[in-house]
């Protein structure tokens, strides 16, 4: 590939042209899964006893002066009923008494409610008790009961307990479940240690218990949620000190160096890593309470990366490093997960201004649920969120392999969405090592996370790992000891800061305002999987995420064979962007006269998301569509499920639709580069923040090509959303605008480097009156010596 010094395009849409209006539709289905005859009345019955039992039990709490708070069911809804325009039916069913009473999901397919009336079931009673006339809601549900909080008891009970409440989606009752609950423990005399700020809404308590009585009391509080062991971390750094060096590197007087964060266990002042130590750091532990191998090992790897492993995956001589010991020694203390949060938290919130990348290569070793999104991984969000910053978070490590078993999926807290979650790859391979080069390494953890997002995001190189004779052996990647020695480990600990490095890098190259949304869009964009690797397409998502991030310059700027086009917008409720006359070159065309070229199309949005939704955490989404078409027509707006006036004719077609391509191209396991980067991932990506898709117009089957590859057509773009009916009820109710911000990358290439491409498009867009602008970039800091 020729070489890149053409910096990469930012354009906006043409907001008189592009922006549209979300139109109706109707639906006139009918469904397979209604019941009917004995079927549907058994439901009925069923349904009509649940009522029965609900009933009895809400006015057995009325008549006790000790139940103050709602009483709340389960609905468990058929997951056939589960979509949205199913939902809304369930839900009407829930709140037929005009409040607002659904409050979330317990599971995938439970829905949580609040029974405020009795006239609420009263109203259920009659709807369950008419088969003939209530067919559809009744074959949706397939049984309700009284919520029971989940409770896992400790072996230990001297352990402190995590306690989650009950969330009513009102602040004051939720207030009032807080007030009751402290004042319940204060009478069973249950020692309240802290309660932790997960997020906005999300409050935990972590306290102690001094006997089996006193669970028993926590037990029966009404607005309890979950009873557990709190979670406590631990961190090891098994390591044989070995003697060889690497040059130590001085900052430049006259330079200013990008900063990172590193939330770990302290760095320690070295020769090595003095020098680039921030002036400032933040610590919640005593000198005693601290051991440093960790974060040291950590610094080591984000600072001398390449130097240890002989790359090229940076452009500057360094970066500084803020010391953020959040961790402490293992020896001494044992941490717990809200302390470990609030830890976090402060150590962010303190130093948000200025610092906008953070390291986070600590984590837990119990593995993420697939239909929940774990506390942690929650907080994670809520931080980023509030503090505008950016995550890059280790996938976590398993030894599943050595007892030859497969790999576990992705650690609790590595199910952040927001974060940037890095999983490892192997560069060498020993006798002993169980992975080959460049293949997902031994101990990494895999996805998918929860609701089948793509977890981790990442990989980069962590080391390998095998057994001799039954035992655990380790070839990992250098660095740095605290005493100055060189060092071997391996784990996604040691993967997560190559990529912290990277964006680092990224976000000092760009002089535009700090985007955590755009630096994880481009690192993602720009990711490729490495060469030869055999897995099935579907394998390499689960275990590596996107791919391997190149360096800064790599993603920053283009050759002159490709552009890449970057629209950073935000969409609103009810609206949709629509791109007529996109840019594409007219000297993409073959001889036979159809388009061809690459493209690689990602889509990062930031999702609504709201903890109480379990499966349904992404409580927003977006679609993207990138194709042909022949003309634009006029449309009857008098119409009442038509609002824009102008549309494209049947023609259309979204390109990036598997459908079009050969099967057995897309199976292909080996080949090209390119050849590797084709996306296709469960439920066509719904609810799902980021997607991307590589495509090569050359794959297309020679009928799809002849209807829509045919030189004389259009190009179009459409971004429309989607929002789940929880939170569109929530919208209205509370008259909250609804959008969701979102950066998506277009990369349009000449794989034979025979156009132009990038000043073709460039001509384009000031033809069609787009506005845009190279991505602004300051003076790049380069290795002394280097050209």
């Amino acid at each position: 590939m020729s070489e890149k010094y053409l910096p990469i395009k930012i354009f906006e849409k043409r907001k008189e042209i592009d922006d549209r209006d979300t139109e109706g539709s109707g639906n006139n289905n009918t469904y397979g899964w209604i019941l009917r005859g004995e079927q549907l009345l058994q439901r009925s019955r069923i349904l009509s006893t649940n009522i029965t039992d609900l009933k009895s039990t809400f006015r057995s709490r009325k008549a006790q002066t000790k139940y103050q708070l709602p009483l709340i069911m389960t609905m468990s809804v058929i997951p056939d009923a589960i979509a949205k325009s199913h939902r809304r039916a369930i839900v009407d069913v829930l709140e037929n008494d005009n409040n607002n009473n659904v409050i979330g999901f317990y599971s995938k397919d439970t829905v949580l409610a609040q029974v405020g009336t009795e006239q609420l079931l009263n109203n259920m009673q009659t709807i369950f008790s008419s088969p003939d006339t209530n067919a559809y809601i009744i074959s949706a549900i397939e049984e309700m009961g009284l919520f029971r909080p989940y409770i896992k008891k400790s072996e230990n009970l001297s352990d402190p307990y995590k306690v989650k409440l009950l969330d009513y989606n009102d602040y004051d009752l939720n207030n009032m479940a807080r007030i009751i609950f402290e004042q319940n423990c204060k009478a069973s005399n249950i020692t309240i240690n802290k309660k932790t700020k997960y997020s906005s809404d999300l409050i935990i308590y972590d306290v102690t218990l001094d006997s089996a009585k006193q669970l028993e009391d926590l037990e029966d509080f009404e607005g309890l949620f979950s009873i557990e062991p709190m979670p406590f971390y631990e961190i090891t750094l098994d390591t044989l000190p070995e003697e060889n060096n690497i040059p130590e590197k001085q900052p430049l007087d006259e330079e200013v160096y990008p900063i990172v964060g590193v939330l770990d266990s302290g760095i320690s002042p070295n020769k090595y890593l003095e020098p680039w130590l921030d002036t400032e750091s933040h610590t919640n532990y005593p000198v005693d309470y601290v051991n440093t191998n960790h974060g040291t090992f950590v610094s080591g790897i984000i600072l001398y990366g390449d130097e240890l492993n002989h790359g090229q995956t940076t452009e500057c001589l360094g970066v500084k490093l803020f010391d953020a010991t959040v961790y402490p020694d293992p020896n001494k203390c044992r941490i717990y997960q809200d302390e470990l949060v609030e830890h976090i938290r402060e150590a962010i919130e303190t130093n948000s201004d200025r610092i906008k990348i953070w390291n986070l290569s600590l984590g837990t070793r119990i593995e993420a649920d697939i239909d929940s999104f774990s506390d942690f991984g929650i907080a994670l969000d809520s931080i980023q969120d509030e503090n505008n910053v950016l995550i890059i978070k280790s996938a976590g490590n398993c030894t599943n392999f050595v007892n030859n078993l497969p790999k576990s999926r992705i650690a609790q807290s590595a199910d952040s969405v927001r974060s940037v979650v890095v999983g490892s790859i192997t560069d060498k391979k020993e006798d002993s090592d169980m992975a080959d080069v460049n293949m997902p390494s031994p101990f990494t953890r895999v996805g998918p996370g929860p609701s089948y997002i793509v977890k981790p995001d990442l990989v980069h190189i962590g080391g390998n790992a095998g057994t001799n004779t039954g035992k655990l052996i380790k070839h990992g990647v250098p660095s740095i000891l605290p005493n100055g020695k060189i060092s071997h480990d391996c784990g996604t600990s040691f993967s997560t800061p190559r990529v912290t490095r990277i964006a680092s890098e990224l976000l000092y190259s760009m002089d535009e305002e700090f985007d955590p949304l755009m630096l994880k869009a481009l690192m993602i964009h720009a990711a490729q999987y490495p060469n030869d690797i055999d897995l099935s397409m579907a394998e390499r998502i689960r275990q590596m995420g996107y791919g391997v991030p190149p360096k800064a310059n790599d993603i920053l700027y283009n050759s002159p064979n490709e552009i890449s086009l970057v629209l950073r917008d935000t969409l609103q409720h009810h609206n949709f962007i629509e791109i007529f006359d996109f840019p594409f070159p007219k000297t993409m065309i073959d001889a036979r006269g159809f388009f061809r070229g690459q493209i690689i199309l990602t889509l990062v949005n930031n999702p609504i998301l709201d903890y109480k939704q379990s499966a349904e955490y992404c409580q927003s989404n977006l679609e993207i569509g990138f194709g042909t078409y022949q003309n634009e027509v006029s449309r009857d707006v008098t119409k009442a499920t038509i609002k824009n006036p102008i549309g494209r004719d049947d023609s259309s077609k979204n390109i990036l639709n598997q459908s079009c391509y050969s099967r057995r191209v897309l199976n292909k396991h080996t080949g090209d580069m390119f050849g590797k980067e084709r996306f296709l991932t469960q439920y066509g990506l719904k609810f799902h923040p980021v997607k991307k898709y590589a495509i090569d117009l050359g794959d297309m089957t020679p009928a799809n090509k002849e209807q829509w590859l045919a030189g004389n057509r259009k190009w179009y773009l459409k971004i429309t959303g989607l929002y789940r009916d929880f939170i569109e009820r929530e919208s209205v109710l509370n008259g909250i605008d609804l959008f969701q911000d979102f950066c998506m990358i277009l990369t349009i290439r000449d794989p034979e480097g025979k156009c132009q491409v990038y000043d073709e498009v460039t001509q384009l867009l000031n033809m069609n009156n787009f506005i845009h602008h190279n991505i602004q970039l300051r003076g790049q800091i380069y290795y002394p010596g280097s050209l």
